[in-house]
């Protein structure tokens, strides 16, 4: 069974997605709170560390009932396991903030150390209070610096609140400018 999966350098993310997926339903997996949210950080294949797999911390674990949009941010500091060493140490020693000649997206980029970032969501639906799940994999390829998604939902005429899903995955560059461009 998936419970006896041992999770290691080999395991691939469908097989942790499995027993992910096991644990919720038999509630041997996390607290359950109405809406959770995991990640996963792989580091990179020219690591001389193995696969590691941890949570990310968010800004908001939780979704914010009654709100429609839900921002899941992780913050780059001396934590983050996202960081190389060397981009923690120097966090650290400019006080826990992100020191000013490292913020362009050049260094921004060299400073990741991942490969993969499995998220996984589970909540509950409004329609039929059934559980509902999602997994997304982003490669650091995915990773856009200097850019945000753009808002998808609008009212229309009527008042009615829709969603744009044919912006599900647009950016635009965030206020400040620097950043890398598309090519």
């Amino acid at each position: 069974s998936s419970d006896d999966l041992k999770v290691n350098e080999k395991t691939t993310v469908a097989e942790l997605a499995a027993v992910l997926h096991s644990q919720a339903q038999s509630g041997k997996g996390p607290s359950h709170r109405r809406t959770e949210t995991k990640g996963f950080a792989f580091h990179s294949s020219e690591s001389k560390q193995p696969r590691v797999f941890c949570k990310l911390e968010l800004d908001a674990e939780e979704h914010p009932y009654f709100r429609r949009v839900w921002f899941g941010r992780h913050r780059l500091d001396e934590n983050s396991p996202l960081l190389t060493q060397a981009a923690k140490e120097r966090i650290k020693m400019n006080g826990g903030y992100w020191p000013a000649d490292m913020n362009n997206y050049q260094t921004i980029k060299k400073s990741l150390h991942f490969r993969h970032i499995l998220v996984n969501m589970n909540g509950t639906s409004n329609a039929n209070a059934m559980t509902v799940y999602a997994q997304k994999v982003y490669d650091l390829v995915d990773v856009n610096i200097g850019y945000r998604f753009v808002p998808m939902n609008y009212h229309d005429d009527n008042g009615v609140l829709k969603t744009d899903s044919y912006l599900l995955n647009a950016v635009c560059q965030q206020r400040g400018g620097g950043a890398e461009p598309f090519y």
